[in-house]
């Protein structure tokens, strides 16, 4: 038994350096200072026919800056960076039709547009002042638009705020530079 522990022992150790070499100059997170790392996020100004885009737009990007792990979420008062967004528009557009109906879509391209805000409520700097981003994705309708628009809406809210979530990140890291003269 001890025989097997010393030949083991090297082996381990060895694979445990190389294992860890890779992940030498890896860190979590941005490099963004402790005091930029709280931000409020309020549910999104919703000006499409859809109700609670916005709600749902807004919790998606609440959800990926929780799991991206750079920011801590917090109220209008305390949190250092405010987000505010407005959802412009999920556009539709018919890309595939019904072979047996040229005139009946089946499949269709959604695209949400987002209006988004930065601001640093300490400096009072708007670090993002009404970028657009937006998402797309197919959306098979099976001849019933509406279940397939409401299906979707949760897909297009997750990739963009993955988009969302990188912007305010690059931001908040560009604010936390000092500025060169």
């Amino acid at each position: 038994m001890t025989r097997f522990i010393k030949r083991i022992c090297p082996v381990l150790g060895v694979l445990t350096l190389l294992g860890s070499a890779g992940c030498l100059g890896y860190r979590s997170g941005a490099n963004i200072p402790n005091n930029l790392r709280s931000i409020h996020v309020p549910a999104f100004e919703n000006q499409t026919a859809y109700p609670m885009v916005g709600a749902v737009a807004a919790q998606q990007f609440l959800d990926a800056l929780i799991e991206d792990g750079t920011f801590r979420p917090g109220s209008y008062d305390q949190a250092r960076l405010r987000v505010q967004a407005i959802v412009e528009s999920l556009d539709s557009k018919a890309v595939r039709y019904d072979r047996n109906h040229a005139i009946v879509p089946e499949e269709y391209r959604l695209t949400l547009t987002v209006k988004l805000y930065l601001f640093d409520r300490v400096s009072g700097e708007t670090l993002i002042n009404g970028k657009r981003f937006a998402a797309s994705d197919a959306v098979l309708t099976r001849g019933d638009f509406q279940t397939g628009t409401t299906d979707a809406i949760p897909r297009l809210a997750h990739t963009l705020a993955q988009r969302l979530v990188e912007a305010v990140i690059t931001a908040a890291d560009r604010a936390s530079r000092p500025t060169q003269p």
